[in-house]
């Protein structure tokens, strides 16, 4: 692949990072804030926000210490396994990675087909095979077309949400500040906002898309995940403020509320969310299939693609067990290996003096505060709400 098909722009960076986590917050956090009210939704949100950026700025670190853009896998083994069993282990993580990546795309491929069935009124599996089809198809053409498709999907996303947030303005606003929910909502929501900033996989594709100019590097990642974080913080202020009842899918009582034309725009918003997220989610998974089994580009954009589109058509799980699985993988993987991983860079990593490094934000006190953050991610993500 050319070096110019490589490059990204900012904004395409960004929209990267912001496509990874946008499908699932979207999806499940209005229903979990009708559940604590408005002022522990923006605490929480704000929180996982700082904590999951600490994240990913220490994946930034890692990859310019390591001066290879290798993706996270490889650099697990490079660096932290060691003896004997390091080629297990490595091996070991690859298989949970592909794992929880697949359980992921699924739930994408199963929300982004309900929403066709509903709105252009076909059965369910077609639906399925044309969220497949759109998803899959633009993940074949690399980086540079992922960047752009990301690009147009977010500002479509951000034109949505805005014309659905000055429809609600002629409604009466009835926000609860604070709810009596369930015992253990808001460690769901905290769980549920962590794994919709998560974007970790996305950070290598973002370090060799800026590699023309390594300091835009935090500053992309930061913005993405602040655009993951309005949209969605917008959401729910239109999804509370309007609905009668806030249902698990939040556009479904949003479009009681607003009338049968906001069916349609919320849809359309949702699926875009979810479309994004697969891209970005998939695309990664195929560099990181692709590095570990040595296979050429389309072979492992096949391996990226096509189990999640089995699984949903013989339905092994619905939505919100698939993203149960997937977020509680992740977090119990990240929180044990990541920060031994930038610790480890630091002391063994070829480039010494890297164009970028977290400074103050990376010290030990930080360093915990991530670990914790993440294994009560993995707790919230597994708790079920009726």
């Amino acid at each position: 692949m050319a070096e110019s098909q490589k490059k990204l722009t900012f904004f395409e960076a960004a929209s990267i990072v912001a496509g990874y986590g946008i499908g699932g917050g979207i999806m499940a956090v209005p229903y979990l804030a009708s559940l604590t009210g408005i002022v522990p939704l923006v605490l929480i949100l704000l929180t996982a926000y700082c904590l999951s950026l600490l994240l990913h700025l220490m994946a930034v670190e890692i990859m310019l210490r390591d001066g290879e853009n290798g993706q996270m896998v490889e650099l697990f083994g490079k660096y932290l396994f060691k003896g004997r069993l390091a080629g297990f282990i490595t091996w070991l993580v690859f298989g949970m990675i592909v794992a929880a990546f697949i359980a992921s795309l699924s739930a994408y491929i199963a929300g982004g087909g309900e929403i066709l069935m509903e709105l252009i009124k076909i059965p369910v599996w077609a639906g399925h095979c044309i969220t497949y089809a759109i998803a899959a198809g633009v993940v074949f053409f690399g980086l540079k077309v992922l960047g752009i498709s990301e690009k147009y999907a977010v500002m479509a996303i951000i034109l949505l949400i805005l014309s659905l947030a000055l429809a609600s303005l002629r409604l009466p606003y009835a926000l609860p500040l604070f709810a009596k929910g369930h015992s253990n909502a808001s460690l769901a929501l905290f769980g549920m906002s962590m794994f919709s900033f998560f974007a970790l996989f996305s950070v290598p594709q973002v370090v060799q898309g800026l590699s023309w100019n390594k300091r835009l590097i935090p500053r992309a990642i930061a913005m993405g995940m602040a655009i993951n974080g309005v949209v969605t913080l917008i959401l729910v202020l239109i999804s509370l403020g309007v609905s009668r009842e806030v249902t698990r899918i939040a556009i479904i009582g949003l479009g009681q509320a607003l009338g049968s034309w906001a069916n349609g725009i919320g849809s359309l918003f949702i699926l875009l969310a979810m479309l994004t997220t697969y891209w970005s989610v998939s695309f990664a998974l195929a560099v990181v299939v692709q590095e570990r089994l040595g296979w050429g580009q389309r072979l492992s954009w096949l391996v990226a693609t096509l189990p999640s589109f089995l699984i949903v058509i013989v339905r092994v799980s619905d939505f919100l067990g698939f993203m149960r699985m997937a977020g509680g993988a992740i977090a119990v993987l990240v929180a044990i290996m990541i920060v031994p991983l930038l610790n480890a860079t630091r002391r063994h990593g070829p480039v010494s003096d890297p164009a970028w490094t977290m400074g103050i934000w990376g010290a030990p006190i930080f360093q915990v505060l991530v670990v914790l953050a993440f294994l009560l991610m993995a707790v919230g993500s597994l708790i079920t709400i009726s």
